[in-house]
């Protein structure tokens, strides 16, 4: 069943479903006219009693003196299957017809006939329904039996069974046929979506995939896989942007680097020019190692490929580490960095190497960001439940639209006010994995011209509250 294609379970399963639609309603409608037939004969048998009591309440009106076994005979010759009645008395004996004229039926002598009952008999070889009833007759209880021949019934029946399972393989063929077209013709639309499909590549992926008219789950189908280009086309051209410039800036770091100690090769200089130079290389260095670090661990967060190892940490040590890491960036930037912390320590479950990466990128983007003479500030704080890692700077800040698409892979503000160091998109959105990795909450609060603020919550229920915060100060 599962090696076969979607038209042809559809043509299955609508077989399925005429054939129990068939079979229920042959079923149904054959007991319903067996149901009328059997009324109708039951019907007809009480009619026959009450003619019988009729005719001898009539006879004894018109003062007619003859036995009463002569005018029961007689009805039995005018009546239709007449012959198929028998009166007993009480205590069993045959009152009608006369032993040895009537036919010797094996009839229940005991039962109770008070009311009416019907039951199914072979009486002179055919197939009967015999009525009980106890009755008055001729002053006296007696208990009445009278059969009718279900051959017309049965007849009818046996009509309509034959003509049902002449009908019921026709129907199947003819069902199996409307089956597959009808699926042929519901899967139109999937078979052009498929074709179209097949013509959207790396190169055309603007292209969308027809959306049929009718509002069905094809159409929903339609419109959610041509919502899916469109992203996965908005991802890549950010992609081939992203591509473009970091190739762009690579080969401009290279080029400086190249160009600086090819000079410093051929010419002499002095001990100062010598020192200026090996500092513009040691920029570019920063610049194509941040961008190359970004796109390493841009792969892992993507592939997994790093396990996250979760121990005890100092987060205090972890601010005070990453400070002392950038802290000659931000000297040489101009750029005063300190740190506020408890006075106790405060410790969390992570992985260290990720959480050292997260506050790299924070602190590398705030220095980034922030213009000479600005000032950034790492923050260790606690509440009740929560953690808080902040990282404060008097940088160019952003607007909010900017702020809304910060954590967006590959997206780069126009922000021309930042310095020389080349931006790849890629920082906060590592960020923002490792946060995730973390079950921490990574946010970013920003206005033009006046700084952001970007703070990590850590969701744990330990931490030590201080009241005489350490700090530090580095210029």
């Amino acid at each position: 069943m599962h090696a076969l294609s979607v038209r042809a379970r559809l043509m299955l399963l609508y077989l399925l479903v005429t054939f129990a639609g068939l079979l229920l309603f042959g079923l149904m409608s054959f007991g319903a006219l067996q149901y009328a037939l059997l009324q109708g004969k039951k019907t007809h048998l009480r009619g026959r009693e009450d003619r019988l009591i009729s005719l001898l309440k009539e006879n004894k009106a018109n003062g007619v003196t003859a036995p009463l076994d002569e005018q029961l005979r007689n009805y039995a010759l005018v009546t239709h299957e007449g012959n198929l009645f028998h009166i007993h008395n009480l205590d069993g004996s045959l009152l009608f017809p006369s032993p040895g004229v009537g036919h010797d039926w094996v009839l229940p002598r005991d039962e109770d006939c008070t009311q009416p009952v019907f039951s199914s008999v072979v009486l002179e070889n055919q197939p009967a329904l015999m009525m009980c009833h106890m009755i008055l007759l001729d002053g006296r209880m007696v208990r009445l039996h009278i059969g009718g021949s279900l051959d017309e019934e049965d007849y009818i029946l046996r009509k309509y069974r034959n003509a049902l399972f002449l009908l019921l393989p026709g129907l199947l063929i003819l069902s199996s046929v409307s089956g597959y077209f009808l699926s042929r013709h519901a899967l139109k639309p999937v078979d052009r979506m498929t074709k179209a499909a097949l013509g959207i590549g790396i190169g055309n992926l603007s292209e969308r995939l027809p959306v049929p008219v009718a509002k069905d789950e094809i159409q929903e189908l339609a419109v959610a896989w041509n919502q899916l280009l469109a992203r996965l086309d908005a991802a890549v051209s950010r992609l081939s942007q992203f591509s473009a410039d970091a190739s762009h800036d690579l080969r401009t770091s290279i080029t400086v680097m190249l160009a600086t100690a090819q000079l410093s090769l051929h010419q002499h200089r002095s001990e100062s020019e010598y020192r200026e130079d090996l500092s513009r290389i040691v920029t570019e260095c920063r610049t194509a190692s941040t961008l190359l670090d970004a796109l390493l661990a841009l792969a892992q967060s993507d592939n997994f490929v790093h396990e996250v190892a979760f121990r005890k940490i100092d987060l205090c040590d972890l601010v005070v580490s990453g400070c002392r890491r950038v802290e000659d960036l931000a000297e040489s930037s101009g750029i005063m960095l300190d740190w506020y912390l408890p006075s106790e320590p405060v410790h969390i479950e992570g992985d260290e190497l990720l959480l050292q990466r997260l506050l790299g990128i924070l602190l590398d983007n705030a220095i980034r960001y922030t213009p000479e003479h600005g000032e950034i500030r790492a923050e260790v704080s606690l509440t009740v439940n929560d953690v808080f890692v902040t990282v404060r700077d008097t940088g160019v800040g952003m607007s909010e639209d900017v702020r809304q698409r910060v954590f967006d892979r590959f997206y780069q503000a126009d922000l021309r006010e930042r310095k020389t160091q080349a931006g790849s998109g890629l920082g906060l959105s590592i960020g923002r994995w490792i946060a995730d990795a973390h079950g921490a909450d990574l946010t970013v609060e920003s206005t033009p011209l006046r700084g952001s603020v970007f703070q990590i919550r850590f969701p744990v229920g330990a931490g030590t509250h201080s009241t005489e915060p350490r700090t530090q100060a580095i210029r």
